[in-house]
């Protein structure tokens, strides 16, 4: 199974996002994802500063930085691990007894938007009732 860096590569990749440098297979130093096209050839930044000097007359053709691609990537699964762990802080929240009025004071939004953002949570079912609550 691969790691997740290289399945978020591959998946740049194959989405056509970026480019394969060249030499992706043969260097074990090659940074995968091209910076740079010198005609029909993309190379990383590291293999373009190690080509030889045939070619060296051909202008290079800038690619986007493709290092920005793998940190929305890792921002995008920082956002789905926190909000899994806020949805476990809800539901023990509510589990222990606090009511949504608390959840929206710390989250800052009113009890009927905690009630819908987190209503169809299976963690967030409401506490039970206290015996002799209200009494």
């Amino acid at each position: 199974m691969p790691s997740r860096p290289a399945a978020i590569v591959n998946g740049i990749l194959t989405s056509g996002l970026a480019r394969a440098c060249y030499y992706a297979a043969s260097r074990p130093d090659c940074q995968v994802l091209a910076s740079v096209r010198y005609g029909p050839v993309a190379l990383c930044a590291l293999c373009d500063q190690q080509r030889s000097t045939l070619g060296k007359g051909t202008l290079p053709a800038a690619l986007p930085d493709p290092r920005a691609l793998p940190g929305i990537a890792a921002a995008g699964d920082a956002c789905q691990q926190a909000a899994a762990a806020l949805r476990h802080a809800v539901a023990a929240a509510r589990q222990a007894g606090h009511p949504r009025s608390a959840v929206a004071a710390i989250l800052g939004g009113t009890r009927q938007a905690a009630r819908q953002r987190f209503a169809h949570s299976p963690d967030t079912t409401p506490a039970p009732a206290r015996k002799g609550a209200g009494r």
